[in-house]
């Protein structure tokens, strides 16, 4: 009897520790493998919102180097041909073709795919996880997680049971009739620990009663809950993490559930659509009032179809993308301001047809006296004479107008060299007043020099500095009638130095102030030609005061006008 009740139990209890081990052994597998393949697809989720919002593709390798530190795995985003765009492990240009990776197949066939193999890159086993972005693009996106960790469970459990297996060898004959006492009492904290952990309490331990095979057994599975524990953490710093990234970005983010009810909104999204409440649980449309935006939403969230569109909301303009969740219900919205987008390529529209109307008239000109000259008027020398005045007269506008086109571009772009160094006010205006004199002589105007006592010195770019003023003059002298007045002035103002240039001439209407820095931009364009401006010093005078860290500004009357140029002084 004792014999058999000996083997009977040493039988049956070998019998259920492995039965119990590779239970637990298996199970660990399935939770750790499900656990990587849900994080792989969050992962993915969140890499086709990076390529979704970087319209670049150049900004991609960057991008999936930082959140692949950032969230410990591997990204690749793989063109329509195969060709890698952007890895995080490798340089894309050196690597081969992926059209022929069993997930990549997978995902371009069914919209998603995954394969569990050995990595040549890394050499270790990895799971794979790949998901088709709709578009012409055909692009696939694939991120993947080393299986170390998983196999390590697994070792560990089995290791356990080995170990089990041994002590059970060992002390059998010893602690038999110790067996049938203290078998069931442990077995049953155990099945309680084991459902404590599934309820997700993992607080709970199972007693150490001494160190046998159950014993084994229960430091095993308190090993296996600390783990547990610790992994959920870590899911849960991960999910942190990518919150903070959303927040951060400068691209409103808000996810809707299929019925188009907000899920959350990140600060940008707040202040782009100038939200003050929390909307979570709110219709989108009930939210943000714009004509067009319910139907792009349900497009989005019932056809399963992206839609990108334009939305004016107070005075900004914002692109706004609706795209569906891949194999999932609901939407997200992502929207980013287009309004200096819509500026400058407005402002670029105007300057082209400035600069081809400003070209266009004195072209002409040229054209039309040319061809009258060809047509036989050059034999008559009078004639021809006045006609070739009126050429030169076109061609230096047209050189003028290019020259200034090119400072201006210098300016604008950084190419001048800008060389500060101290220059003199006083010596500054009275150069200015000296080269204009006799222009002011031939208009009998009055050109004065007004400089304030303690004015010296200002760190500038003097070459820069002299032709901004001798501009402002010159608009002055020609924009005063005759036996006028026009006066430079040199003070500080607000610790800065002012360089003003006043006029008693016909003024500039008050709508057109605003407007008078900008290229081409004249009060009265006929007369402006007539003078011979380019219509771009203004605008030259402008960017050399903001090159000096300076600023410019004019007030005006019907009694003249006043131009004040401030700059900083010389620091001593």
């Amino acid at each position: 009897m004792f014999r058999k009740l000996f083997a009977a139990t040493l039988g049956l209890l070998i019998l259920a520790l492995a039965v119990f081990g590779l239970l637990s052994a298996q199970a660990t597998r399935t939770r750790l493998t499900d656990e990587m393949f849900r994080r792989l697809r969050t992962n993915a989720e969140l890499l086709r919102i990076i390529v979704a919002s970087t319209p670049d593709p150049a900004g991609l390798q960057p991008a999936v180097q930082g959140i692949s530190r950032r969230l410990e795995a591997r990204f690749t985003i793989v063109g329509g041909e195969g060709r890698v765009i952007a890895d995080s492990e490798r340089d894309p240009s050196g690597m081969d073709n992926h059209n022929d990776r069993p997930e990549i197949r997978q995902a371009r066939e069914e919209g998603t795919g995954s394969q569990r193999r050995y990595s040549d890159t890394l050499h270790i086993d990895m799971m794979y996880f790949a998901m088709a972005l709709e578009g012409p693009a055909k692009i696939v996106v694939r991120t993947a997680l080393p299986m170390t960790r998983v196999e390590e469970e697994v070792g560990a459990v089995y290791r356990a049971m080995l170990l089990a297996f041994a002590g059970i060898a060992v002390v059998a004959a010893a602690v038999m009739f110790l067996i049938a006492r203290e078998i069931t009492q442990p077995l049953r904290e155990i099945r309680l620990l084991a459902d404590w952990v599934a309820a997700g309490d993992f607080t709970r331990k199972a007693p150490l009663r001494a160190p046998d095979e159950i014993g084994h057994v229960s430091a095993a599975l308190n090993r296996m809950a600390d783990e547990l524990s610790a992994r959920l953490d870590k899911l849960r710093a991960e999910r942190s993490k990518l919150e903070a990234v959303i927040s951060s970005m400068e691209e409103g983010v808000i996810p809707l559930d299929p019925d188009g009810r907000i899920l959350g909104v990140n600060g940008a999204a707040k202040e782009l659509f100038e939200l003050r409440d929390d909307p979570q649980g709110l219709k989108l449309w009930e939210v943000v009032r714009l004509p067009g935006l319910e139907e792009a939403a349900s497009k989005a969230l019932r056809r399963r179809t992206p839609v990108t569109d334009s939305f004016e909301v107070g005075n900004r303009v914002l692109s706004v993308r609706l795209s569906p969740v891949t194999d999932g219900p609901g939407a997200v919205l992502v929207a980013h301001d287009i309004t200096e987008d819509r500026r400058y390529d407005t402002l670029r529209k105007e300057f082209v047809a400035n600069v081809s109307h400003e070209l266009r008239t004195p072209l002409s000109v040229v054209q039309g006296y040319v061809e009258t000259l060809l047509d036989g008027a050059v034999k008559e020398e009078k004639s021809a004479l006045e006609f070739l005045a009126i050429i030169d007269k076109n061609v230096r506008r047209l050189s003028a107008i290019v020259t200034d086109l090119l400072d201006l571009s210098k300016l604008e772009s950084g190419g001048h060299v800008f060389e500060p160094h101290p220059v003199d006010v006083r010596s500054l205006t009275e150069r200015v007043a000296e080269a204009f004199r006799p222009v002011a002589e031939r208009k009998k105007q009055q050109l004065e020099t007004e400089v304030a006592s303690g004015v010296g010195m200002v760190e500038a770019d003097g070459a820069l500095l002299e032709r901004a003023l001798s501009n402002l003059v010159d608009n002055a002298l020609k924009y005063t009638p005759d036996g006028g007045r026009i006066r430079i002035r040199a003070a500080f103002d607000g610790g800065q130095v002012a360089l003003a240039v006043d006029d008693n001439g016909v003024g500039i209407p008050e709508a057109d102030l605003p407007r008078i820095f900008e290229r081409f931009y004249r009060v009265d364009k006929s007369r402006s030609r007539d003078l011979g401006g380019t219509g771009l010093g203004l605008s030259i005078v402008k960017h050399i005061v903001q090159l000096h860290g300076g600023t410019i500004s004019v007030s005006s009357t019907p009694a003249g006008s006043t131009f004040t140029m401030r700059v900083p002084p010389r620091r001593p």
